[in-house]
């Protein structure tokens, strides 16, 4: 059974470049859809000079959570309001 995507799916993403071949969303996807939770998980492509836009992007949008691949892990560190 697919859950429906509406206006309460939690959004997750991948941010990378080039991020097109990632497994994550395929990987999230089938676990969200085997614990019944209304998530997506996608992925982002950026190109490393659009990094700070993206960024805010994804504030503005309030993702759920994101996950950073190559070649923005360092690049992200300056926007970040914390890190663990």
């Amino acid at each position: 059974m697919t859950l429906p995507i509406n206006g309460s799916t939690r959004v997750y993403a991948v941010l990378g470049h080039p991020v097109e071949h990632s497994l994550s969303p395929a990987m999230h996807n089938a676990a969200f859809q085997e614990l019944g939770l209304n998530a997506a998980y996608v992925a982002l492509p950026s190109p490393p000079e659009q990094i700070a836009e993206a960024v805010n992007g994804l504030r503005a949008l309030n993702l759920a959570g994101v996950n950073v691949t190559v070649p923005h892990k360092s690049a992200v560190l300056p926007f970040l309001d914390e890190v663990t």
